[in-house]
């Protein structure tokens, strides 16, 4: 969908998520911290991601806006589709447990843990 940069993020992520996950970790404390941490930490960085790809977008707009042209480039395209994509993957990759504060979350994801 979206440009291949973008697209190994998303993957990157989901991946290491899911190895951490697939380790299984006997202590559930901190399997539960670990799984916190890499959303907020996806999070992050699907949100650089969007900042860096949002001015990007408007500034392709600012130029395009000034011609009398009605022809889209693909990179507009590409920039909008990784725009969606964000959206669709950080549901998927940064989804807090039900009933957690993100404030708590926040601090916990630059704390060390015993």
């Amino acid at each position: 969908n979206g440009s291949a940069t973008s697209e190994d993020l998303f993957w990157k992520l989901d991946a290491l998520q899911m190895f951490v996950f697939d380790l299984h970790w006997p202590e559930q404390e901190f399997a539960h911290h670990l799984e916190q941490r890499l959303k907020l930490m996806a999070s992050d960085m699907i949100e650089a991601c969007v900042k860096r790809t949002r001015t990007a977008f408007e500034a392709k707009l600012q130029k395009a806006s000034k011609t009398t042209e009605l022809r889209i480039p693909a990179s507009v395209c590409t920039m909008f589709n990784v725009l969606v994509d964000a959206k669709k993957q950080s549901t998927k990759l940064c989804a807090l447990d039900g009933g957690q504060e993100f404030g708590s979350q926040w601090q916990q994801y630059h704390s060390k843990i015993d």
